[in-house]
């Protein structure tokens, strides 16, 4: 498969953030990248912007990853991802978790692709 192929890219965007691996994950994503995830109101068009939400995600959640992925959907330049968002809360972060507490949230992750580069993160869940 080529690197640039949408399934290929967004596999190594999930790899990356399960790595905690953020310069490699924001490499992946266009510089106005479009994140949104709507059932928690976020959304931003800026990587920086949204680099700084992971960078807060991984100090609320150090072992923040995703897991049990049930399915995988191609069409065009849309990838479309069926899995679960786990981690362990370092301190309490309302509406997800108190301190020590466990969060699992089912998601389903919509990314957009074009050359190369994810241009738009969607979270449903």
């Amino acid at each position: 498969m080529n690197s640039q192929e949408p399934a290929v890219v967004a596999e190594r965007f999930i790899e990356a953030y399960n790595s905690g691996d953020r310069d490699r994950l924001l490499a992946l994503c266009a510089e106005d990248v479009h994140v949104e995830h709507h059932n928690r109101g976020v959304e931003l068009n800026d990587r920086n912007a949204f680099g700084d939400v992971i960078k807060g995600f991984e100090a609320a959640f150090p072992d923040k990853h995703f897991e049990n992925r049930r399915a995988c959907y191609t069409d065009g330049d849309t990838v479309v991802v069926e899995h679960t968002w786990a981690g362990t809360a370092e301190a309490d972060v309302p509406g997800f978790a108190t301190a020590g507490e466990a969060a699992r949230i089912d998601l389903c992750s919509r990314y957009t692709v074009r050359d190369g580069l994810i241009v738009e993160y969607h979270d449903y869940g």
